[in-house]
């Protein structure tokens, strides 16, 4: 701990030895006052060793970590010179110098932001420059410039030492044409790396590692240059090319693992096959196509019998042997056509066969001639000849039992294949058949999982029985034929035997398929096989639906699914629908303020419902049906505007032409969503008004009475108005539309007769005319009719002086008798026709007499004119 407060008491010292300069030069350069705080921090890790190990010293490597806050960018640029014309390293004494200072980072406000730069050679980390926004690109998981200063104290570090993750991504491909594969080898040849995929990804290498295809023989993987297959992976899959320094190129199945082929530094554990290890480099191959212009046929057969008698391989350098040359493709002129034709064992692919028109018959997915040379410059194509399999008996006798275990012990333990040479290995090895005596009998038994066949069993004595067919011993050795067989479990791969969606049953010998369930086969007279598979079941085309009515069947593989129609719910919701727990309707308005919202009206239908609102009501968007999102809303009532109009003309022919104008005016006319003009058969009127040296009303327009008093009438005063004056009103007024008498009828809800009580003494008392505006008055209010129950009965009687007319008694039952064609009570309250109404009293005459005591007969005469 002493040695590290020395060496950063000498750090420090160096730093306020260069500050103590800043400080000079900026008095000198007359700035304004700078204020410099310093903050230090140090990491400390192990030096490489400099000095002899013997000595057993290590030297300590420290790095500190110097903040310095100024206010003056010219304080920051006197650092970076300062630091600049130091010498590194700077010893500070025997055992501590200083190796290198660096401004990493720096920080300033910007305007509005503030912003910390990185020095060059430096950079953000790309969680720093996401954190803080970078305030220029991301490259490479990087930025040079971040809009704070990170709150855990984080600078700006190397940029060889940002962390980087590598991934490696195995993608797999699938595809049976070989020019597919090779037109992918040609295009990422071509592709120059490392490729930038975005701001933090990049790709370094693409590499194809392995090609898989299927042949007469069946599936081979093998590894494309520089690539190889571990010994475990040749073990267990069989190497199709043999096994070299612990590895294979070639092996006869895709590895259910789907691990591919890999590099030699990839491969570990690799000693499995039994071969020593070995650091040889393996040699790479190389196949060369040489194109040869000739037309002379005499000199291709020459060069053919060249290459047969050439001694390979031949040596081209120390590194470099040609092991082997081939003619592969003559190309010449078969009178009027070109053909290109395969040498000895070389054929054309089968989609090569088919682009250019083959000249011969396409075999096995291959022809040896065709009528053009490809133009993607591919050859003819060695024809890979399928290995020979070969089934070897071999009898070997003894009675020793010791020695068939110990035998039996041999074969289990031998590691396969067994390779005795390029081109023989040995796959399998089985011990089938034991013969000896067995008491007085000579018996031949089957070895663990073979079997005899049923004829041999028959053929001669058997010691066990006859079970599926098959038997395990018999008490002879069987002259000719084959000794005991394997019993194959053909159920192991139950696809391929049976075909997909099935089940197989393995039985000695044989074996038995069947669908599973929800499957069937397409051939129901034949039994299930891989060419009679099993087929997914479409139980929604059956008749009657498996569903029942008011439901969608939806089917899946293997089974289906059943779901109600809209507006149909599950007779039992908690089971399933069927053709047992049909699909019922739903009655939506049970609750109408959830289903249409509040305001409305819903009327239930056979799979759905339909909304409506209440008399007074009005839907908010008239396009849209009304719903809880659409609801009902109050209809607010129509403002009526009377708009005047002067026209000054003398010309009676554009008065006439301006009421036949507005005559037919097509009305109403919209001028916005909530605007219309009328006419006046709407019940809205038009205000025309001429004005000449007399001013008439037209239509049912009048003036009012003071007007007609004031400007001369010229026509007669009737009802307090009339039609035409001499002058036009300086007030500017014009003529008015007559008042209009209208009656209300107002229908009030509620069975307090308290409240009834109140309403009529409200009624009653109600001071009339009652204004409501200059051109409203109220000028009766009559109560007609009261409805309510009377015990059980619903009845609606009228009010004082008021009956129900005689059609209406006669229409609802009557709870209080018919007087006069009129009843006061009935037992309903009509949806249509008047309410109650007032009875129209009788004129009452009266006779009165008047005694005038008077002689005067002349007052007699005036009193009998009178």
């Amino acid at each position: 701990m002493a040695g590290q407060g020395k060496i950063l008491k000498y750090c420090v010292g160096i730093i306020i030895a260069v500050l103590v300069t800043h400080e000079c030069v900026v008095e000198t350069l007359d700035f304004p006052e700078t204020s410099v705080d310093l903050e230090f921090s140090y990491i400390d890790g192990r030096l490489h060793h400099r000095i002899p190990r013997s000595a057993g010293l290590e030297l300590l490597e420290f790095i500190v970590v110097i903040e310095v806050n100024a206010s003056q960018a010219v304080v920051i640029e006197q650092i970076r010179a300062s630091l600049a014309s130091i010498t590194f390293p700077l010893q500070l004494d025997n055992s501590t110098e200083v190796t290198a200072a660096n401004i990493t980072t720096v920080c300033q406000p910007n305007v509005t932001e503030y912003q910390c730069v990185c020095e060059d050679g430096y950079a953000w980390s790309y969680n720093n420059c996401k954190t803080y926004e970078a305030c220029g690109d991301i490259s490479f998981g990087s930025c040079g410039c971040i809009n704070g200063i990170p709150s855990d104290g984080d600078m700006c570090v190397l940029e060889s030492e940002l962390p980087f993750t590598d991934f490696l991504f195995e993608i797999e491909v699938e595809s049976s044409s070989i020019s597919v594969i090779d037109e992918m080898r040609r295009y990422l040849q071509n592709i120059t790396f490392p490729l930038q995929l975005d701001e933090v990804v990049e790709v370094l290498d693409v590499d194809i590692t392995t090609v898989c295809n299927f042949n007469d023989s069946g599936y081979k993987c093998v590894c494309e240059d520089q690539y190889f297959w571990p010994c475990d992976k040749c073990k267990e899959y069989g190497s199709c090319d043999g096994i070299t320094n612990n590895t294979c190129s070639c092996i006869n199945d895709i590895p259910s693992d789907r691990q591919f082929c890999q590099t030699v530094s990839e491969i570990t554990n690799n000693t499995a096959c039994g071969q020593p290890p070995s650091v040889i480099p393996v040699p790479a191959e190389y196949l060369t196509e040489i194109q040869i212009d000739v037309d002379n046929p005499a000199i291709i057969d020459h060069l053919r019998n060249l290459l047969m008698f050439f001694s390979l391989p031949y040596t081209v350098s120390d590194s470099t042997n040609i092991t082997e040359i081939n003619i592969t493709t003559v190309c010449s002129l078969n009178e009027t056509q070109y053909q290109c034709k395969c040498e000895g064992l070389f054929v054309w692919p089968n989609d090569t066969c088919h682009s250019y028109e083959a000249c011969d018959d396409i075999t096995d997915g291959s022809c040896t001639c065709i009528n053009a040379l490809p133009i993607d410059g591919q050859f003819c194509q060695l024809k890979e000849v399928p290995p020979s399999d070969y089934v070897l008996d071999l009898d070997v006798r003894f009675y020793d039992l010791f020695l068939i275990t110990y035998l039996r012990n041999l074969f289990t333990n031998i590691s396969l294949p067994l390779t005795l040479s390029n081109s023989i290995n040995i796959t399998n090895i089985d011990m089938t058949t034991v013969c000896g005596l067995n008491g007085t009998e000579y018996e031949c038994k089957c070895e663990q999982n073979h079997v005899w066949p049923n004829d041999t069993c028959r053929a001669y004595q058997v010691c066990d029985g006859i079970v599926g067919g098959t038997c395990g011993c018999i008490q002879a050795l069987p002259s000719e034929g084959p000794l005991c067989q394997r019993d194959i479990n053909e159920c192991e791969d139950a696809v391929s035997v049976c075909g997909q969606y099935s089940d197989c049953i393995n039985i000695i010998g044989s074996h038995v398929c069947s669908c599973w369930s929800g499957f069937n086969t397409f051939n129901k007279d034949s039994p299930v096989s891989r060419n009679n598979s099993c087929q997914d079941i479409n139980e929604c085309l059956f008749s009657p639906s498996v569903c029942g009515p008011n439901s969608i069947c939806t089917n899946q593989l293997g089974s289906y699914n059943c779901s109600c129609l809209d507006g149909f719910t599950a007779t039992v919701s908690s089971f399933p629908i069927s053709i047992n727990n049909t699909c019922t309707d739903v009655h939506e308005c049970l609750n109408t303020l959830e289903v249409c919202g509040p305001n409305s009206r819903c009327t239930n239908s056979v799979g759905g419902y339909n909304c409506s609102c209440l008399s007074g009501f009005t839907v908010t968007k008239s396009s849209e049906p009304v719903s809880t999102s659409n609801p009902c809303n109050v209809t607010l009532p129509l403002t009526e505007y009377l708009i005047e109009i002067q026209i000054n003309s003398m010309d009676s022919s554009i008065t006439a032409q301006l009421r036949n104008l507005l005559m037919f005016f097509s009305l109403p006319y919209t001028i916005s969503d909530s605007t219309n003009h009328y006419r006046n058969q709407h019940n809205y009127w038009y205000d025309l008004w001429l004005c000449f040296y007399q001013c008439k009303c037209e239509g049912l327009f009048v003036w009012p009475n003071d007007t007609c008093h004031s400007y001369d009438a010229c026509d007669v005063i009737t009802d307090g108005s009339c039609t035409c004056i001499n002058a036009l009103p300086i007030d500017g007024q014009f003529c008015q539309v007559l008042p209009s008498k209208y009656m209300i009828d107002i229908d009030v809800r509620f069975f307090d007769l308290f409240l009834v009580d109140y309403l009529r003494y409200i009624v009653r008392n109600v001071s009339l005319p009652l204004t409501l505006r200059n051109s409203i008055n109220i000028t009766d209010i009559d109560m007609t009719t009261v409805c309510g129950l009377n015990g059980t009965e619903y009845e609606c009687k009228c009010e004082q002086n008021h009956v129900w007319p005689n059609d209406t008694c006669r229409a609802y039952q009557v709870c209080d008798g018919i007087v006069g064609g009129t009843c006061g009570c009935i037992q309903a309250l009509p949806s249509e026709g008047p309410l109650c109404q007032r009875v129209t009293l009788p004129l009452t005459e009266y006779l009165i007499e008047i005694q005038i005591n008077s002689m005067d007969s002349s007052i007699t005469a005036q009193l009998r004119t009178f």
